[in-house]
Parts: structure tokens; C-alpha cells; sequence
């Protein structure tokens, strides 16, 4: 670097060591042709600068290169940067640490990206997952020491790359430098149109054929400098052949050389040009004298005069990157071009535009007058030249083309021939301000005013307040739509003419309307729409108004032929059918271009006075912005189709930060999560919307904040698909976006398997507890059954000695009475009574024996049900049937006579009351259930004796206690005329004693008379 300083500071033409430290001072160097599309000739350049305050490694950028994918890449005297238009990502791709010099990037057919360093040359085989700043790449060494500094690297046509350092030009291929030029410094390489490689080397401008080197001796004789003051030999589309020399920029065409004025050799050499860039569309860049200039057919254009480039690069989108010892400057073409009053305007705040039928331009300032536009100045009119008041307000023009003029307080104005006309006075007695003028296509002349209406026609003036059906004597604006419709604006509504008379269509009183609404606009079909604060736009109609949700925050709306354009927060351009969309699909970002500071603007906050915009016939749309006059020419802005180019950046989790890779797998126990994602947009980062929704937990669609960040706190179990989705520079939404797949682990105990086993396990428990519960029931019953049982026995012992006993000494000694009296009535009734007394005994004793032991003589009951039908029914005429299902089963024999006794019973009632024709009985023996059915066709039993039984009779109620002793399920339903059912279930744990034998159906049955 001292030699640099050295050589910078004596003459150019004093000896080696001068030559020497000019060749030194483009190591700094700038390497390989920048891309770009044509570009309109610009009306100036919006310059935006970025340093180490916004992230650069060093404010000292030595080469620019945008890859294929869009992203940007920079290298700096300590290092290498990605940058997507927002952040500036540092990419360590050496092993060691320390900052490195990049001085070269080239991209390989395949995407490789290449960078040359200090210490050799880097090949990073996939730039774009270079993630979190880190990057596998591979060294290679063309030599040791001096030999490794790369100074320039190009790839040519058949997709060789060239590599030139300190000692020589190398080919680089099958991973092996091959030496092409050995021993001399070689800072440029180009190539021809005809395959050969135009190289700039320590002894000056040579060409590679392939085969051998060709040398031109005269060329710097013929461009009038030093053997060594060619710096750089660069050959355009077109074939011409350009040179950097220490005098300035020559170009041969022909055989003839042209030098570009100013050129000269002179001392301290000011002209000197080290690069040319040829941006493939008629167009050769080159830095000179610190300025920044473009050569096009139509001569040498001053781009910027003050940037001292080091290295330029156009990018897809045509603006230009500028590397400087000062930072790197993005040169936008200016959209949006401002006119204040350095243009002719006044100091006071624009406040209406109007584009005549002549296609001049009006613009009406507050307390400055009215101004024409020329078509370079504005030219002013205020008090000097017949206005009463400059505070502007208003204008319009009628089918006359009169221009009027509404001043603040001061009347109303009409212009001809060069002369204003004052046509309405002011009120002394009233402050009026004329809000909007409108002239009528039938000829009455309309103008609003703070205090009411007024319609001026065959030289008549009425006036029109609240008792013509206006909302409010407040007017803000007023239109007159296609079809001859006039509205108008109040604080408090919308109202619309009919047959002289206002009716208000769109009231305050929903919140939609009030101060500060803007007026009207019709779109291309003839839509009105009306606009307000608080993104308020909606669609008006005769007689009712649809609110549009989508669509921005509108003061202003004009119609091009082929877009629609608004005016708030910036300037707007839409398609035309835009209103209408937004308001069909609400849910559905709306498409919009928007135009602010980015773009030229000073000021992105548009005037809120009547017609703020216009657009003249030569195709250029003027907005009345709050500190100027903004003008957009159609033909100049540029248009793209290119998709947002969406990328997830980074994942944190908790604190750890980690690459994105191709989906993301959270550990179990998650409960922070940063989604970093963003879009590689270099010309307009600023104009790019991101919304983004992770299925299963964002029921819509989020806005993206400044941040670019989607921040989650426990997502559930399971995988759900994280969306984000972006518009392009141009406002068009890509709806499909991206995808990327989030995956929560589960703790062990959230798994399937796992629940599948607890339910398993649950179920297992549930069925020993029942099972668990069954034989203790079983148990306890039993015990009961053996308690009664004995006490039964012991019942049955203690009647039969005590009661029956003394029942049938009593006996004896009654029949010794009897026999002792004589024959007579006495006698008579003694015996009788001693007959009934012998039944009661017979009856006791049968009473004990049921007692002592079973009440049936057999153990299967349907053997002994089926007796006592048979015996029943040999008394009646109704026909007995017994039905047996499932392999029979030992019953334990107090259960057995308990269902016995019900079911005796219920035979017996059923034969004895029911006077039925057919009375069935059915006997399942279940596996789990016990069940007994008896069923008559009778005539049913009363609801009254179904709940509490005859009166006397122990029938019914006998049947529930037994089934509620054995803890049965007794069910009882009848109805008169439709016969009686008694259905009993009993568990079987409970009724049975024995596995079950053979599976049968038995059926039995007799019909009687």
C-alpha cells in the first residue's frame, strides 16, 4: 500500500516506478461484466448508500456480482457478503477466521459461485445455502506466496475458467491450474467475439488465441500513450473495441480509432479511466475524473458526478452498483420525478393538479397562486396578476376550457385568453371556502363550498343547504359521474341529485364517512367509489354503498389507459378491475405497485385537496404532494413478471440459533420457536409485503412486520406446514409462496403407542375391577344365601318341635273332646273345625319342609317350569309353551328355587287373570346373563295394580322382593288389551354353579281344549 500511495502521488510519466504504481492501484480491481437489462434514458437516479452501519464488513467494496438466484454478492477488503436486498450476511468460506481480501467473483455455468482471494482461489459449489454465514467450499493453490493472490477471473464462452494472478494467467480446470502466460501480472481478462481472450498484463495489452499470445506493439502509439498506460481493453455487442487508458476512453471502429473528449496525456493525468462495463443493451459505463458516465449512440451522458467508483455492476432489474472506498451505492432509476419551487412552483403546499383538454397542467397552491406547466417550468399567477387570493383550493375546467379557480375566502375565478375573472365575489358577511368546482356536461356550473351549495346557471345563482336534502350544509367534495349523475360530500354523508332535490345515500352515522374524506373516482366500467381515512373506500350506487376492505388508504384516484392509479400513503398503480377484485375477494392481498422515497419521492404523503391527481395527454400522471409536484412518465417505468424469490434464513430455538435446512424437527418440549424468512429483492426491498400462516394454528393469513419474523410458542404435537407467500416489486402477490414443513416431537407419554398402551392397560384394569367386583358380589351373595339357608333350616327345626308338636298334642286332645260329646251341632262344628286345622297342620308341615330343603325335586328348571305349566293349563284353555336356549347350567339351588317361585307365580297369574290364549315362557342361558321370560297375550293388568299390586294379594310385589333378594333385574310391562311380559336378568357369576354342558334348544308345549 505504500507503493500505492507513492505512485498515486508523482507524475504518470516519470519512469517505472510511476507505471508500476498505476498497474499496482487496480488491484483494488474490479472483475468481470456486469449483466442488465436496457434501460430507458433515465431521468435521474435515486442513490441510496450502505456502510458498515448497515452491515458491511469493510466500507472498502472491491467487486460486485449478482448470481442467478438474485442474491448479491460483495466482496470487501476484509471479507465476502450476500446480500438480499435488506441484510448483508458475512460468508466465512476459508478456514482460518481473520478477515481476507476479496478481489474477484465469477459464476460458473452450473451455479458454482468462485471467489479470488489473497490466498487463492475459492470455488463454493452452492451459494445460496450459504446459511447463517457459513459455507463448505474447497481451496486451490495455483503457487506459493505471490502466487496464490488472484487478481481477476473469468469464465468463457465454452465454460473455461480463467484465472489471473501476481505471476501469470492460469486455466483452472479437472480441479489443476494449467500456466498460460507464465511470470507477468495479469489484472484484466475479456473476451472477443471471436473466441479470443483480451488480457491486459504487466507489460501491457496482449490477446490469446488458444494457441499463442498476439501482441499489438503500435495500439498505445495509436491511442497516444505509454506502453503501459492501457489499463483495460473491453469489446461491446455491437463489435466495437473499447480501451482504458491513462488519457481517457478511446473505441475503435473500423480500423480507426475515435477518443472520447476530454482525452489528453496531460500532467497529473485527471482523464485517466482504469474499467469500462458493457451492460449488453447500447450502453458502456465508465468512472472519470470521479464521476460516473454513460456512453450510448447518442453520445456521453454524466450519470452522478461525485462517486469515485471502484467497480460497477448493473443487476437484472437495470440499477446500478457502485463499490467505493466510501461503502457500496445502489443508483436506482428515478421513477417518480419532484418539481418544487426550484422548478418554478411556489413555497406554499401544491393542493390540486389539473390536466386540461389542451393538455396543459394547472397546479393550485396553498397561498401561492395557480401555476402552468410549460412543459420544462412553471409559470405562477397570484395577486399581481387579478387574484384576489393565492390560497388555492380548487380548479376546474368547463366544455369551454374556461380554467376556474377557487381561492380561499377570496371567490371564484374563471381564466381566459390570459386574464382571470372574478364570477363569484366573496361574501363579507360569511368566510366561504370553495371546496370543488364542477362544471356540467349540460352546462350548470356546481360549486361546493364549507357553508352549502351553490348552482350557477344562465347567469342565476342558487343556493342548496339541508332543506334540499343535503346531510349538512358542510361540503368537502362534489362529482358529476358519466352518466350525469351529480354527488356530493359532506361531513356527514354522500348525497345524490334527483329531480332537484339531495338524497343521502351513505351516512355518518355507521363511522364511514366525517372529516376528512377525498372525494370520488370511477374506474373504467363506471364504478364509483368514494374515499376516506382509515383505508374507508367504498363502492356507491343509488341507493346503497359496499365497503371495499382490501383496498389501501386512498386520497386520490385518476385511470390511465391501462391502470388504475391512487394517490395516499405514496402513489398506487393497479389494474384496472383492481376496486372490484378487492372488494370480491377480500381475503385475498389486493396487487397494487406502490411509488414513495425509494423511487424519488421527498415526500410520501399526497395532498388531500379537491383533484390531486391528473394525468396530461403525453402520458404522464402529476400528483399534488404535500411538498411538491410529483410527475411519473408511463413509457419510462419499468415492469417485471419475476415471482418474489421467498427463502427461510434462519431458525431460533430458545437462544440457539441453527440453519433452516429442508424442514424443521423440534425436540420434544418446544416452547420457543423464530421463524427468520424474507425475499431476494435488490431494486425495491421496501415495496416487497410478506404475509405468512402455520397450518393448524394460524387460522389466516399474518402480515409480516419489519422483522420478517414468525415467532411461535408450543406448537403442537405432530407436522404442520409453515406458508409464506410475498409480492414483487410490482405489487403482484405470488398466492402459492413457499412451504416448509415443522415437525414437534412428542414426550414418550404424547405418542400414539403410548396412549394406545394406557388405553390398553386402562381397559385391563376396568376388567379386573369388574371382575374383582363380580366375585365379591358373588361372594357376599353366597354368604347371604348360606345365612338363609341356615336360619331356614333352623326355622324348619324349631316348627317342626315346637309349633307343630304342641299344634298336634292340641290335636289329639281335641279329638278325645269330640268323641266325648254327644251327636249334635256341637259336635259338628268341632269336626269341621278339626278338619281345617288338620289342613293348616299339612300345610305347616309343607311350609317346614320348603323350609329344610328345595323346592322343586329336580335341578333343571325348566323341567319343573314346564310341570308346573303343563298342571296349570290341564285347568284352563290357554295353550303353554316353554322355550329353551344355550347349553343348560347347574343354577345354585337357592337361586334356583327363588326363580322358581317367581316364575310359579307369575304362571299362576297369568292362568288365573290374564285369560289368555297362548302364555309362553323362555329360559337363556346366557354366558354372562341369566335370562327368564313369561309372556301371556291376555287381557294386561291395570297401571294401578302394575305399581302396587291388588289389594290382599301378595303376587306382584312377592315377584319384585325375590328378584331384589337374588339382585336380579326385574322388568314388568303390560298394558290393558295387550297382555303382560315379565322379563328377569340375573349375572351369571351369580346364578351359575357349573361350566355350562352341551349347547341345545329345547322346545316344550301342549295345548289344552
Amino acid at each position: 500500500m505504500a507503493k500505492l500511495r507513492r505512485a498515486r502521488g508523482g507524475p504518470f510519466a516519470r519512469g517505472a516506478r510511476r507505471r508500476v504504481g498505476l498497474f499496482v492501484s487496480l488491484l483494488i480491481g474490479f472483475v468481470g461484466p456486469a449483466r442488465a437489462i436496457d434501460l430507458p434514458e433515465p431521468v435521474g437516479y435515486v442513490r441510496k448508500n450502505f456502510t458498515v452501519e448497515d452491515g458491511l464488513l469493510s466500507n472498502n467494496v472491491n467487486v460486485i456480482l449478482q448470481t442467478r438466484d438474485g442474491f448479491l454478492w460483495i466482496g470487501t477488503q476484509d471479507g465476502l457478503l450476500r446480500f438480499d436486498g435488506r441484510h448483508f450476511t458475512p460468508i466465512q468460506f476459508l478456514p482460518q477466521a481473520s478477515p481476507i481480501l476479496v478481489s474477484a467473483l465469477a459464476e460458473a455455468p452450473d451455479g458454482t459461485l468462485w471467489v479470488g482471494t489473497r490466498a487463492g482461489l475459492a470455488r463454493i459449489p452452492s451459494p445460496r445455502s450459504s446459511e447463517l454465514g457459513r459455507t463448505a467450499s474447497s481451496i486451490y493453490h495455483s503457487g506459493s506466496g505471490d502466487r496464490d493472490s488472484v487478481q481477476c477471473l473469468h469464465f468463457s464462452r465454452n465454460g473455461d475458467l480463467w484465472v489471473g494472478t501476481h505471476t501469470g494467467l492460469y486455466r483452472f480446470e479437472h480441479g489443476r491450474f494449467s500456466t498460460i502466460i507464465p511470470e507477468l501480472w495479469t489484472s484484466r481478462i475479456e473476451e472477443a467475439s471471436n473466441g479470443n481472450l483480451l488480457i491486459i498484463t504487466s507489460k501491457g495489452f496482449v490477446e490469446w488465441d488458444g494457441k499463442q499470445i498476439i501482441r499489438h506493439p503500435d495500439l498505445p502509439a495509436r491511442l497516444g500513450v505509454v506502453q503501459h498506460g492501457i489499463f483495460h481493453v473491453l469489446e461491446d455487442h455491437t463489435g466495437t473495441r473499447w480501451y482504458c487508458t491513462e488519457s481517457g476512453v478511446a473505441r475503435q471502429v473500423g480500423g480507426s480509432i475515435e477518443r472520447l473528449k476530454p482525452y489528453s496525456g496531460a500532467e497529473g493525468h485527471p482523464n485517466v479511466v482504469y474499467r469500462l462495463y458493457d451492460d449488453q443493451h447500447g450502453s458502456v459505463w465508465f468512472t472519470q475524473s470521479g464521476a460516473l458516465y454513460r456512453v450510448t449512440a447518442a453520445g456521453r451522458q454524466l450519470v452522478v458526478s461525485d462517486l469515485n467508483a471502484k467497480y460497477l455492476a448493473l443487476d437484472r432489474d437495470g440499477d446500478l452498483w457502485v463499490g467505493t472506498r466510501r461503502g457500496l451505492f445502489r443508483l436506482k432509476s428515478q421513477a417518480v420525478k419532484m418539481f418544487t419551487a426550484a422548478d418554478g412552483l411556489p413555497s406554499g403546499a401544491p393542493t390540486a393538479v389539473l390536466a386540461t383538454s389542451g393538455g396543459k397542467l394547472w397546479v393550485a397552491s396553498n397561498c401561492g397562486g395557480v401555476s402552468l406547466f410549460d412543459g420544462q417550468r412553471f409559470q405562477t399567477y397570484a395577486e399581481k396578476d387579478g387574484l384576489t387570493n393565492s390560497c388555492v383550493f380548487s380548479l376546474a375546467e368547463d366544455r369551454d376550457h374556461n380554467i376556474w379557480i377557487g381561492t380561499f375566502g377570496g371567490g371564484v375565478f374563471r381564466f381566459r385568453d390570459g386574464h382571470f375573472i372574478q364570477v363569484v365575489a366573496p361574501d363579507r358577511l360569511a368566510f366561504r371556502i370553495p371546496t370543488a368546482i364542477v362544471p356540467t356536461s349540460d352546462g350548470p356550473l356546481w360549486i361546493a363550498y364549507n357553508d352549502g351549495l351553490d348552482r350557477i346557471a344562465d347567469g342565476q345563482v342558487r343556493r342548496f343547504t339541508i332543506a334540499d336534502g343535503l346531510s349538512s350544509n358542510s361540503l368537502l367534495s362534489a362529482y358529476e359521474d358519466r352518466r350525469g349523475v351529480l354527488w356530493v360530500e359532506t361531513t356527514k354523508g354522500v348525497d345524490r341529485l334527483k329531480k332537484d332535490r339531495f338524497v343521502t345515500v351513505l351516512t355518518a352515522d355507521s363511522g364511514s364517512t366525517g372529516e376528512g374524506r377525498f372525494g370520488f373516482g370511477e374506474d373504467r366500467s363506471g364504478e364509483l367509489y368514494t374515499f376516506g381515512p382509515a383505508n374507508a373506500t367504498f363502492r356507491v350506487r343509488e341507493d346503497r354503498v359496499v365497503r371495499v376492505n382490501s383496498a389501501p388508504r386512498i386520497t386520490g384516484m385518476a385511470q390511465s389507459p391501462e391502470h388504475l392509479w391512487f394517490c395516499g400513503d405514496g402513489i398506487y398503480r393497479a389494474t384496472p378491475d383492481s376496486l372490484q377484485r378487492w372488494e370480491r375477494e377480500p381475503d385475498t392481498p389486493p396487487d397494487y405497485t406502490l411509488f414513495n422515497r425509494a423511487d424519488g419521492m421527498n415526500s410520501p404523503e399526497c395532498s388531500g385537496g379537491f383533484r390531486n391527481m391528473a394525468i396530461t395527454k403525453d402520458g404522464r400522471l402529476w400528483v399534488a404532494m404535500e411538498q411538491g409536484v410529483a410527475m411519473l412518465e408511463f413509457s419510462r417505468l419499468r415492469h417485471t413478471e419475476r415471482k418474489p424469490a421467498i427463502f427461510i434464513e434462519k431458525i431460533v430455538i430458545g437462544k440457539t440459533v441453527q440453519p433452516p435446512g429442508r424442514e424443521l424437527v423440534l425436540p420434544a418440549g418446544t416452547h420457543h420457536v423464530e421463524l427468520h424468512f424474507d425475499t431476494i429483492e435488490l431494486a425495491s426491498p421496501e415495496a416487497i409485503r410478506l404475509q405468512y400462516r402455520l397450518d393448524d394454528i394460524d387460522r389466516e393469513w399474518l402480515d409480516a412486520d419489519s422483522s420478517v419474523t414468525a415467532v411461535y410458542s408450543g406448537i403442537p404435537v405432530g407436522t404442520h406446514s409453515f406458508h409464506v407467500r410475498a409480492c414483487n416489486s410490482e405489487g403482484v402477490w405470488d398466492q402459492i409462496g413457499i412451504l416448509y414443513n415443522v415437525t414437534q416431537k412428542p414426550y414418550f407419554y404424547e405418542t400414539n403407542l403410548f396412549r394406545v398402551a394406557a388405553i390398553a392397560i386402562f381397559a385391563l384394569l376396568l376388567l379386573g375391577l369388574h371382575r374383582l367386583r363380580l366375585y365379591q358380589v358373588a361372594r357376599e351373595f353366597n354368604v347371604r344365601l348360606e345365612e338363609r339357608v341356615g336360619e331356614r333350616t333352623r326355622l324348619a327345626r324349631d316348627l317342626h318341635d315346637t309349633l307343630l308338636q304342641s299344634f298336634h298334642g292340641l290335636m289329639l286332645r281335641f279329638q278325645v273332646v269330640s268323641k266325648l260329646l254327644p251327636e249334635g251341632k256341637a259336635k259338628e262344628q268341632l269336626e269341621k273345625a278339626l278338619e281345617r286345622a288338620d289342613q293348616a297342620i299339612a300345610e305347616g308341615r309343607s311350609a317346614v319342609y320348603d323350609l329344610r330343603s328345595s323346592a322343586t325335586t329336580t335341578s333343571e328348571l325348566s323341567e319343573v317350569l314346564n310341570a308346573v305349566g303343563n298342571e296349570l293349563s290341564a285347568e284352563d284353555t290357554a295353550e303353554f309353551g316353554l322355550m329353551v336356549e344355550g347349553p343348560p347350567r347347574d343354577l345354585h339351588p337357592i337361586i334356583r328355587d327363588e326363580l322358581y317361585r317367581i316364575s310359579r307365580e307369575a304362571l299362576r297369574n297369568a292362568f288365573k287373570h290374564a285369560r289368555a290364549r297362548h302364555i309362553e315362557a323362555e329360559i337363556n342361558y346366557g354366558e354372562r346373563v341369566f335370562r327368564l321370560r313369561i309372556r301371556d297375550d291376555g287381557e294386561g293388568i291395570p297401571a294401578e295394580i302394575l305399581e302396587q299390586g291388588r289389594p290382599g294379594h301378595y303376587g306382584l310385589p312377592g315377584i319384585r322382593e325375590r328378584a331384589r333378594q337374588v339382585g336380579a333385574d326385574l322388568t314388568i310391562w303390560s298394558r290393558v288389551g295387550t297382555g303382560t311380559e315379565i322379563d328377569l336378568c340375573l349375572a351369571g357369576s351369580i346364578a351359575y354353579c357349573t361350566s355350562p354342558r352341551r349347547s341345545r334348544l329345547r322346545i316344550f308345549g301342549k295345548k289344552v281344549g
